[in-house]
């Protein structure tokens, strides 16, 4: 991400019960370095400590909306 590549982003929800679903596409071309936060490393207990990975904001104003494919 530091050298501003992004790779095409797929989202899939699956409800609780497993009844519904759906399925969201967002292109590398539409994506910017402000959605993506980086979040709290891992404890010093989890199987992967200290891993830091991000957390999406979809909802940024000006930002592209991720689109439903399914």
């Amino acid at each position: 991400m530091q050298a501003g590549i992004y790779f095409p982003l797929f989202v899939v929800l699956v409800s609780r019960d497993h009844r519904r679903t759906a399925v969201y596409y967002l292109p590398a071309d539409l994506q910017s370095p402000a959605m993506f936060v980086k979040r709290a490393p891992l404890s010093a207990t989890a199987h992967r400590a200290g891993w830091t990975g991000y957390n999406l904001h979809l909802d940024l104003p000006g930002a592209h909306r991720p689109v439903r494919l399914r």
